[in-house]
Formats: C-alpha cells, sequence, structure tokens
C-alpha cells in the first residue's frame, strides 16, 4: 500500500473503531446469506438456434461451391457427343482431334502453374469465356438451318482455344527462363 494511506489509517485507527453499523445491517446480511439461491431457468430458444445453425450450414455450403475447384472447362472428349456426331458426322474426327488437344494443353498449363495458381485462375478465365460460346453454338446446332456455318464457328472456336492455350504455356515458359535466368545471374555473381 502507498505509505501516506498506511500513515493515514495508523493515525486514524480510534475514528474506524468508534462507528459501527446497526444491528439491523446485520441482521439483514445473515437473513441473505441463509436464504437459498434461485436458480435461474435457463430457456434455450430452439428457434434462435435453428435460424443459426441454418445460416451456418447456408454461408459453408455457399462457401463450398463458391471454393470448389471447377475443371478448366467443359470440352472434353466426352462432350464431342451425339449432337455433331449426328447432324454432322464429317466433322467429328476433326472435332474430336481439336477437343482432345486441347485438353492435352489443359493438362499441361494446370501442371506448369501449380506454383502460380493466381497465374492460372486468370488463365483459365479466358479459356472458360471461350468455351461458354462453344456450348452455345453447340446448343444452337441443333436448331439452326444454317448447320454449316455454326460448325465452322465450332471448329473456329477450339482453334482459337487451342491457340489461346499455346500463347499461355508460351508465357509461363518464358516467365520460367526468366526465373531461371535470373539465378543463374546471381549465382555467378556470388
Amino acid at each position: 500500500m502507498n505509505s501516506r494511506l498506511k500513515k493515514f489509517i495508523w493515525d486514524n485507527r480510534k475514528e474506524f473503531d468508534r462507528d459501527s453499523p446497526s444491528g439491523k445491517v446485520w441482521e439483514n446480511i445473515e437473513a441473505t446469506l441463509k436464504q437459498p439461491l434461485k436458480k435461474k431457468p435457463v430457456l434455450i430458444s430452439f428457434y434462435k438456434w435453428g435460424m443459426a445453425a441454418a445460416a451456418v450450414l447456408l454461408v459453408a455450403a455457399s462457401l463450398y461451391f463458391i471454393l470448389e475447384k471447377k475443371p478448366v472447362t467443359g470440352t472434353t472428349v466426352a462432350t464431342v457427343d451425339s449432337v455433331i456426331i449426328n447432324l454432322a458426322p464429317e466433322y467429328a474426327p476433326q472435332v474430336s482431334q481439336f477437343v482432345k488437344m486441347i485438353d492435352t494443353k489443359q493438362q499441361e498449363l494446370k501442371l506448369m502453374t501449380k506454383e502460380q495458381p493466381e497465374l492460372y485462375k486468370k488463365f483459365t478465365t479466358a479459356i472458360s469465356q471461350l468455351d461458354s460460346s462453344y456450348s452455345l453454338l453447340k446448343n444452337q446446332l441443333s436448331a439452326s438451318p444454317n448447320r454449316e456455318m455454326l460448325l465452322q464457328a465450332m471448329i473456329q472456336n477450339l482453334q482459337l482455344q487451342l491457340s489461346v492455350l499455346n500463347q499461355q504455356l508460351n508465357i509461363i515458359q518464358q516467365i520460367k527462363q526468366s526465373k531461371k535466368y535470373s539465378h543463374e545471374k546471381i549465382e555467378q555473381n556470388i
């Protein structure tokens, strides 16, 4: 304690002892101590807990679907389906070949961009846009009177996808080469 406070208490001790509380104060204190404590009932509002649980589930499901890893594109060998084979069998081998090459390039791109997921995300955006337009063309194919023109547009779209993938792979190669070159230059300076 502070020395001044101690000194004050010591000097005025008689005055502290002179005034004492009345007996009624002590009786009230004793009465409250003897009374059993009343337990407050715990009310659980199942409605509120249910709403909270539903909100948590909704947020978790939303996050799952947002963050779920989606394939780069829906254009796979399996999607060269009966629509093209039935409506234009002469184009099926050409479309199938492009789709296989696109799948191969996408796998290469995925492997090469493992260290740079943000770059992979940017690259897949461009391919996804092209793929969605390809799917739109494919859906219009059965109802269109001018199938030849739509098939040519679909093939051009696949060629463009392949070209974009090749450019993206070249960019990644250049980035890796520049990193390798800079590392070699640093090692030479050391």
